[in-house]
């Protein structure tokens, strides 16, 4: 019996984790990783076309391009729903600054914070902002990364949230991950703009110009940004789908908000209360964490485990940017998930991977190893996925696959 011809196989995977089933996974089965010992697929025009065993694989599939993973795990790659990847400058002063006891709020009300990287991102050339964000994706990409969730919102004015938009589109697609882009005007209030004015601004003619390229709306709903009643007029002026940053610097409601107003995503959730994962639980909005902010600012972290109990749906993001994380590998969340937020490697695996895919509306493609889904994968260095978190500080990805290619360029 002949053997069909596919564009790639990839056998003997020590641990293929495949994150198979259904999505999202929430309570026990989020320990459900899905793992074939000694595990194979084969890759034909950019999706997974058939998983199983080796012996069952090779015995049925051939390839001009054949990968022994001897001794490896291979795994999806990861999907990472909260970035803000796109800005100018930096802020390594105000790091500096905060070392010597300057919260993160003493520095916003100083004309820090958000407000200097919007300084910067106006000042910005179009490809200054290609070159800056490009060199964060690839980071990224080299650590795992093959889909992202790239949001606006250093901009806080017409032209230049939607110069923002366009370079993330751009780079997303020159980089070839799977992304999604959301619209973040109301992030802060800009320097000489009247509270009023700027949200009329927001939901108005910065809403109509922003909308055509971007898939959500998100609003920095917290103590001391936009309140919870500004939060509901704004998402319900826009006829989108949002993702909110909510109960990062105190409770305020927000989880159940964002529950009430069927948001897809509610995250942070740092000082998140009980009624609040319940809410996320009962609306199915997803809990997405992000600890590498607290980690980043010295802050407490979210309790995850209390979400999971809820019965929530967890997710896991970088939370990249300028100011308040400026961590870009997805392996160091998992890591901080499992030591911090108390997940299991194999919770946090899930998190990052198809419930992430699943906050972002592409569970259907990426997310998971499966017969019929985009060929996004990466091949680790060790023999299995728990080397991930035990150690987090290292880059364990040897190779990363998108739609069956490899990623060549200088990782």
């Amino acid at each position: 019996m002949s053997k069909q011809q596919v564009d790639l196989i990839v056998h003997s995977a020590s641990e293929l984790v495949t994150v198979s089933g259904d999505s999202p996974k929430i309570g026990s089965e989020l320990s459900n990783i899905g793992i074939i010992r000694n595990g194979a697929f084969a890759v034909n025009k950019g999706s997974f076309f058939a998983v199983g065993s080796t012996d069952n694989v090779l015995d049925k599939y051939e390839s001009d391009n054949t990968i022994s993973a001897k001794g490896r795990a291979v795994m999806p790659g990861f999907v990472d729903p909260h970035t803000h990847i796109v800005f100018g400058g930096d802020r390594s002063r105000e790091f500096e600054i905060r070392l010597t006891g300057a919260s993160y709020e003493e520095i916003m009300e100083s004309g820090g914070g958000i407000v200097s990287s919007v300084k910067m991102t106006r000042e910005a050339t179009v490809e200054e902002l290609k070159q800056s964000s490009t060199t964060r994706l690839r980071n990224m990409i080299s650590h795992g990364t093959t889909s992202v969730e790239i949001k606006s919102g250093y901009g806080l004015d017409v032209e230049t949230e939607v110069k923002m938009l366009k370079v993330a589109g751009t780079v997303a697609e020159e980089c070839g991950v799977t992304y999604k882009r959301t619209f973040l005007g109301a992030h802060a209030i800009p320097d000489g703009t009247g509270r009023k004015e700027y949200i009329n601004l927001v939901k108005g003619e910065m809403l109509d110009a922003c909308q055509p390229h971007a898939d959500y709306i998100d609003v920095f709903c917290d103590r001391g940004v936009f309140t919870n009643d500004e939060t509901r007029g704004i998402i319900s002026s826009a006829n989108m789908p949002s993702r909110l940053h909510v109960d990062e610097l105190a409770d305020t409601g927000g989880a159940k908000l964002a529950s009430e107003l069927k948001a897809i995503s509610a995250d942070h959730l740092i000082q998140a209360s009980d009624d609040g994962f319940k809410a996320l639980a009962e609306s199915g909005t997803v809990a997405t964490f992000l600890p590498g902010t607290s980690f980043y600012l010295g802050k407490p972290f979210a309790r995850a485990r209390k979400a999971i109990e809820s019965g929530c749906i967890v997710a896991l993001a970088t939370d990249r940017n300028p100011g308040s994380c400026t961590i870009e590998s997805m392996q160091f969340i998992i890591g901080l998930a499992c030591k911090f937020l108390k997940m299991t490697p194999k919770e946090a695996i899930v998190a990052s991977t198809i419930n992430s895919a699943y906050s972002l509306g592409i569970s259907d493609r990426v997310g998971s190893i499966e017969i019929g889904k985009q060929a996004d994968f990466i091949v680790l260095k060790d023999s299995s996925y728990r080397m991930i978190p035990y150690e987090f500080a290292q880059n364990h990805v040897e190779s990363v696959y998108i739609k069956g290619k490899e990623i060549t360029w200088d990782r």
